[in-house]
């Protein structure tokens, strides 16, 4: 392992200033992103578009990881870090800009491959960003308040579509005036940004199997995350809920995940997070495995989903903080291109699995489906560090 120069000098007070520029900028774009996924389909929804076009457009956005990751730590040794957050950000105003000025499915989909690759490139540098001005002795809870603040970011995105409606420019240029602000705090962070070293990534494919128990973190909530998303509130209705009572579980989910950020982050400071990370998964497993038996009653459905986002919430945090005391530098933004493609392998192939499973039998395997993916990452947690 090895220290920027930046790394070396930086004091307390410049490390927290450094801090709120990358977590601000993160923030308010994560917003902006919260604003983006369900206004694009309500769009399209209302423009007549089926649900089988609609899920293939935001795919195309999905998709574009596979792109940028692998380009993502090239970027940052060449452009630095604030060279590759100001050019995530461009490239994910001009598409913005562009999907009102074409509001049409098809012409839709190089442009939301676009912008998935300004978003992820933006996620990549931000995420390198944090890990690299954090001390180790809190290099914890400074992931896990970054992991809160994008989280509530991307979770108060759908509000502004709220005040702003769904029709015309207006849910465009809000997202867009979003984005842009996201700059805002790059201006006050001058000489505070790390510096990435010109020294050479190792081959992408090298990082699947130096730290697997953080890098195929990513596989499963890839995989987990996207089939909750997209069946939970279906699970709710099979399993007698209202139609509000079984989308409020997807909130509750979210807030799980959204509070466990920081005191996931705490205790990975303090104990084994290779110990943390199998505890979290044999706790996600069980909580999926208990879910049928807990929709019995609304509460404790809602208190088992709940519990449920935290520990998949918490697999995250512990997972980006092995990864930061790993890695550094180019390294380190080599290392989350990797879980970045992982991510979006198992948010594309998680969904269509677990769907043809549920068409196959009944909606009633979906929380059966997120155990077992639960339980095979349990081994994974167990190899140390090559």
């Amino acid at each position: 392992m090895f220290m920027t120069t930046s790394e070396r000098i930086l004091g307390e007070g410049d490390r927290r200033r450094s801090f709120a520029a990358a977590t601000g900028c993160t923030a308010i774009a994560g917003m902006a992103m919260g604003i983006t996924w369900p206004l694009l389909a309500l769009v399209l929804d209302r423009q007549g578009v089926s649900e089988f076009l609609i899920g293939l457009s935001s795919a195309s956005q999905s998709f574009a990881v596979f792109i940028a990751a692998p380009l993502a730590p090239r970027l940052l040794r060449r452009l630095g870090l604030s060279g590759c957050v100001l050019a995530g950000i461009g490239s994910v105003v001009l598409t913005m800009l562009l999907l009102p000025t074409f509001p049409n499915v098809i012409a839709w989909f190089p442009i939301r491959f676009l912008l998935g690759v300004g978003a992820t490139t933006l996620f990549i540098a931000t995420q390198t960003w944090v890990n690299a001005i954090a001390a180790e002795d809190s290099r914890g809870r400074t992931i896990g308040l970054f992991g809160l603040l994008w989280s509530a970011g991307f979770a108060a995105g759908p509000l502004v579509i709220r005040v702003t409606g769904i029709e015309g420019w207006p849910p465009f240029l809000a997202a867009i005036a979003l984005v842009a602000a996201a700059m805002a705090p790059l201006l006050g962070a001058r000489g505070l940004v790390p510096e990435m070293p010109a020294r050479q990534m190792p081959q992408l494919g090298r990082f699947f199997v130096r730290l697997p128990a953080a890098i195929y973190a990513a596989l499963l909530l890839g995989a987990v995350d996207y089939v909750l998303d997209a069946f939970l509130p279906i699970y709710g209705l099979h399993a007698g809920m209202s139609e509000a009572d079984a989308v409020m579980l997807l909130s509750v989910l979210l807030a799980g995940v959204t509070l466990a950020q920081l005191p996931a982050g705490w205790l990975s400071d303090r104990v084994d997070r290779q110990l943390l990370l199998f505890l979290m998964a044999l706790a996600a497993a069980m909580l999926s495995f208990a879910l049928p038996l807990a929709a019995a009653t609304l509460w404790s459905a809602y208190l088992v989903v709940a519990a449920l986002g935290a520990a998949l919430g918490a697999i995250w945090t512990i997972s980006v903080v092995l990864l930061g005391a790993h890695y550094r530098g180019t390294e380190l933004a080599g290392a989350f291109a990797a879980t970045g493609m992982l991510h979006g392998i198992g948010m594309i192939t998680g969904p269509v699995l677990a769907g043809a499973a549920a068409a196959a039998w009944s909606p009633a395997v979906i929380p059966l489906a997120v155990g077992l993916c639960c339980v095979m990452y349990l081994p994974v947690t167990l190899i140390r560090s090559r």
